[in-house]
């Protein structure tokens, strides 16, 4: 009953959020939009709880030919190629569309229609990040189900720690210890401790 509970304040709190930063969301939108036509939001497949699949929702914060530029680098910049294997993403990254953009990413704008998972349900606020369908089938099964038997969350231990820039096994690392552990006083900590992350910019 409790769990119910919790899971109904959740998405209420999730809904009144979005609802509250929607012209923050839609501002940032329509600079990038204008810099770069296209969606203004961004959907992919995600691993869920227990493997299940769902769509994330993003701000559109890249090139619409993102995918295209990132197969050129892949193919024609060996340095590059070896920074996205072991991290998932670039420091910098060329896809980005503006300085709008860019900023949307540092300030983790970007990540606010993921409210609307949490609404949803297919998240929670706090949890492991989640991960893409071909990234998550490459994980051991050891921690592969261990991910899997939690909800995965908009922040989480990873994200208030070295945040974007830390190699996949660093993430990993993170996220064993967020679920080994998982209390209401870690989720609360994460939640305080990622309001000061955000405003220092630390994503890019």
């Amino acid at each position: 009953m409790l769990r119910i509970m919790m899971t109904l304040i959740s998405k209420i709190a999730a809904l009144l959020c979005l609802i509250l930063l929607s012209p923050i969301l839609f501002l940032f939108g329509l600079f990038i939009y204008f810099k770069s036509p296209g969606p203004l939001f961004y959907r992919q497949k995600r691993v869920g709880k227990g493997g299940a699949l769902f769509e994330l929702y993003k701000l559109r914060t890249m090139a619409v030919n993102s995918q295209e530029i990132l197969n050129n680098i892949l193919v024609r910049d060996p340095k590059m190629a070896e920074e996205w294997k072991a991290y998932g993403c670039f420091k910098k990254d060329p896809r980005i569309a503006g300085r709008i953009a860019k900023y949307a990413r540092q300030f983790s704008v970007d990540e606010l229609p993921q409210l609307l998972n949490i609404v949803k349900g297919d998240m929670y606020f706090v949890g492991p990040r989640p991960l893409e369908v071909a990234f998550s089938s490459h994980l051991s099964s050891e921690d592969r189900n261990l991910r899997l038997s939690v909800k995965p969350g908009l922040t989480g231990l990873w994200q208030v720690g070295p945040r974007s820039y830390s190699s996949h096994r660093q993430m990993m690392k993170y996220d064993r210890l967020y679920v080994k552990n998982k209390n209401s006083k870690l989720d609360f900590y994460i939640l305080l401790k990622t309001v000061g992350v955000v405003f220092k910019r630390t994503g890019f």
